[in-house]
C-alpha cells in the first residue's frame, strides 16, 4: 500500500460493520514496514478500542472559542448578530447575548464588533486519545455529553494523525457534517452496506456525497447471504466495485459480540483484508 494512503471507511448508518472492516484492515496491515495508524472518528460513539484494546500514551482535551460577551461594553448595535450565520447571538433589551450551544466558533462576532465587547474563550468539548496497539498507532476522540457539535473534534483528531504512514479512518455513521470532514480528504471510501432495502437507500446517500467530493469508493457487502443481488445491481449501475463480501454467519457474529476482530477470529481473513488493500491501492 501506498506510504500515505489514507483510507476513510464509511456507511449511510450506522450498524453496518464499519468498525469489523476498519479494524480488521488495520489489523492486517500493521506488520507492513511503513506501519499503519487507526483514527476512529465516530466521536459520539467510539468502539474501535473494545477491539484493539489499545494502550493510550496521551489523552488531550479539545475546545472551540465561544464569545463572552462585556455587557458594559456592548452598545446594543446587533453587528454580531446579523454576522452570525448560526443564530447564535441575539439583542434583547438593547445588550447581545450568545447562545453557546448554537456558536461555531468562526470568530465572526469578535472580529466584527465596533467596540471591542466581544472577546473568545476556550469551551471544551471533548477528548482525544492516543496510544498504540501492538504495532498500530491508535487515535480515538469522545465527544463530552451534551456537546451538539462533533465536527471540530473530528478536525482536530484528524490533525492529529500522522503522514508518513497508511491511515484507516473509522467514519460517523450518516451523511451528516462529522462524516464530510472525515472523509473530504481520503483518497478512497470503503462503503460498508448490507444487502437490504434500508442498506441500500442509506448506501445511495453516501455515495452522493462521495460524488460531490469526489472521492473514489468501493462497497464491502456485510452480512452477505449470497441470495440477494440487490447491492451488485445499484453497484453495476453506479459503475462501483465490489470490494469485499462477509457472510452472515453465526460465528462471525458470535467473535464480534466477543470483541475478537475478524482476522484474529480466523485467520484466513488476514489474506482476504490484504486483498481488500490491493484492490484499493489498485483503485487510487
Amino acid at each position: 500500500m501506498a506510504k500515505t494512503l489514507k483510507i476513510s471507511v464509511a456507511s449511510g448508518k450506522g450498524g453496518t460493520g464499519k468498525t469489523t472492516v476498519a479494524v480488521s484492515l488495520a489489523l492486517a496491515l500493521k506488520s507492513r514496514p511503513e506501519g499503519v495508524q487507526l483514527v476512529d472518528c465516530d466521536v459520539e460513539a467510539p468502539d474501535a478500542a473494545l477491539f484493539l484494546k489499545p494502550n493510550i500514551d496521551e489523552t488531550r482535551e479539545v475546545t472551540v472559542p465561544v464569545p463572552s460577551i462585556d455587557s458594559e461594553r456592548c452598545t446594543g448595535c446587533g453587528e454580531c448578530a446579523e454576522v452570525c450565520q448560526f443564530n447564535a447571538l441575539a439583542v434583547v433589551s438593547g445588550k447581545a447575548l450568545s447562545f453557546e450551544k448554537l456558536c461555531h466558533g468562526c470568530g465572526g462576532c469578535t472580529f466584527i464588533c465596533p467596540v471591542g465587547a466581544i472577546v473568545e474563550n476556550p469551551k471544551r468539548i471533548g477528548t482525544i486519545d492516543r496510544g498504540r496497539a501492538g504495532d498500530m498507532t491508535f487515535l480515538s476522540g469522545r465527544l463530552d455529553i451534551g456537546e451538539p457539535k462533533a465536527t471540530p473534534l473530528v478536525h482536530e483528531l484528524k490533525s492529529m494523525a500522522g503522514r508518513d504512514m497508511p491511515t484507516i479512518l473509522d467514519s460517523p455513521p450518516g451523511t451528516g457534517c462529522p462524516v464530510v470532514e472525515t472523509v473530504k480528504d481520503c483518497d478512497f471510501c470503503i462503503l460498508v452496506t448490507e444487502p437490504t432495502p434500508f442498506g441500500l437507500y442509506d448506501l445511495n446517500l453516501m455515495v452522493s456525497v462521495l460524488e460531490v467530493l469526489d472521492i473514489p469508493s468501493g462497497i464491502v457487502i456485510n452480512r452477505d447471504d449470497g441470495a440477494s443481488k440487490l447491492i451488485e445491481d445499484y453497484a453495476c449501475d453506479k459503475n462501483i466495485p465490489v470490494l469485499m463480501r462477509i457472510p452472515l454467519a453465526r460465528d462471525i457474529a458470535e467473535s464480534l459480540s466477543r470483541g475478537i476482530p475478524l482476522v484474529e477470529a480466523d485467520g484466513a481473513w488476514v489474506d482476504e483484508f490484504l486483498a481488500l488493500a490491493h484492490k484499493v491501492e489498485d483503485s487510487v
